[in-house]
């Protein structure tokens, strides 16, 4: 009698225990990315990577003993609204933590907007340096490359390259799109400083038109071109020009964006090169393995760009509150500032200083032929390491914050 009595307090005690965890409210992560209009795809992606991330994080027992739940918004890629919708996600959605990649000017208007509603904002997808730069706050945490770093792996590549010697760079007109062209402009100067800068033009976003760009990249004698735009603008960019006669090679911060690749005609996008913080076919054991991940919680998708940038940007948030062990802010912040986790390119670490995740970063060629798509697709050439790759923030406008988060 007394081992029944026993059992069943047993028996009790665990149901209250599930039945508390199953009563906790989820920790819910606001998704305010675009989701309407012609750069609807990026954040299709990210949401993508973003909620195969809390698939597993959920599956191996949520945060802190609760389920994690996306609200989604869309920003339309206007700061404004964006803003607005951040004002909803937090006062009325109650969300504990706020997550966007797409444009950094829409970044830049929901960062400066965080010390009002004292919550998490992970940046996946914004590169511009003053997310991260003049404009920091403790709030944020960018857990993507940045303009510094991607442009930097870029010209150590393309530097070392003989048949490189003039080059020609076309980006779209708002703080990211000029901090890919300077940076570069700096980094390839002083990798290969005899290498001549033949041309640097900025269009405006969504730009539909071309051809006026391409006839200046043609006639400047350049041997290769330099972009960092991503979306419609990068899709067009390729299309046009290579319809145009523009027949050089591309080094693109994107150049792994699926539907870009998926919509060039034939092989013409073979040659091209990008940067990424993975591309498929590393030979490691830990990248095959997370390609097998992957796939097989995607329902049979590869980890292309921007699905791995949401991805690493969710499971790296889980890890933050893992190792606080609480939602609140000021915990949250200390457990993620140096955070270090073992990414599928390698170690990475959360910088506390300017909080920019500090990565490998993987160079690709776009080859005929991979065993992932019936397209070309890139194909990893060369890692460069964290170490290769840091700066000293200071020297790229990094300002600490000069309020208070008490």
């Amino acid at each position: 009698m007394r081992k029944v009595c026993v059992s069943l307090v047993i028996l009790v005690g665990l149901t209250l225990a599930f039945n508390q965890v199953q009563a906790a409210p989820p920790v819910r992560l606001g998704f305010n990315d675009v989701r309407s209009g012609p750069h609807k795809s990026a954040g299709d992606q990210f949401l993508m990577g973003v909620q195969l991330a809390v698939n597993i994080i959920n599956k191996t027992g949520g945060l802190l003993g609760r389920r994690v739940e996306i609200i989604v918004e869309d920003t339309q890629l206007k700061p404004e609204i964006a803003v607005q919708k951040l004002k909803k996600m937090v006062l009325k959605d109650k969300c504990d933590v706020i997550f966007a990649g797409s444009g950094s000017n829409v970044i830049l208007a929901i960062s400066q907007a965080m010390p009002r509603y004292k919550k998490p904002f992970i940046v996946f997808g914004g590169f511009a340096m003053a997310v991260t730069g003049e404009n920091f706050n403790p709030y944020v945490f960018r857990t993507c490359s940045n303009a510094a770093t991607a442009t930097k792996a870029l010209a150590l590549y393309c530097g070392k390259q003989k048949q490189f010697k003039k080059v020609y760079m076309l980006n779209q007109d708002y703080s990211y799109g000029h901090d890919i062209a300077n940076f570069y402009e700096r980094f390839i100067k002083e990798i290969a400083p005899d290498t001549e800068i033949v041309g640097k033009d900025f269009h405006p976003i969504f730009n539909k038109d071309f051809a006026p760009y391409i006839s200046k990249v043609m006639a400047s004698g350049a041997d290769y071109l330099v972009t960092g735009n991503w979306g419609t603008d990068e899709m067009q960019l390729m299309i046009q020009g290579r319809s145009l006669g523009l027949n050089i090679p591309i080094a693109a911060i994107f150049m792994g964006d699926i539907n870009t690749l998926s919509a060039m005609p034939g092989d013409q996008a073979v040659g091209n090169i990008g940067v990424d913080c993975f591309v498929l076919g590393l030979n490691t054991p830990e990248a095959r393995k997370f390609e097998g991940v992957f796939y097989d919680n995607s329902g049979g998708s590869w980890p292309t760009t921007l699905t791995v940038m949401g991805y690493n940007g969710a499971m790296l948030y889980g890890e933050a509150v893992k190792k606080a062990g609480s939602l609140d802010v000021h915990k949250f912040i200390k457990a993620f500032e140096g955070l270090k986790w073992n990414a599928p390119t390698g170690n990475v670490t959360m910088r506390a200083k300017d909080h920019q995740l500090m990565h490998p970063i993987c160079v690709g060629k776009v080859v005929k032929k991979t065993k992932y798509f019936d397209f070309p697709y890139m194909k990893p050439i060369q890692v460069f390491t964290p170490e290769q790759l840091t700066y000293k923030p200071e020297e790229f406008g990094w300002r600490p914050y000069k309020g208070t988060y008490d």
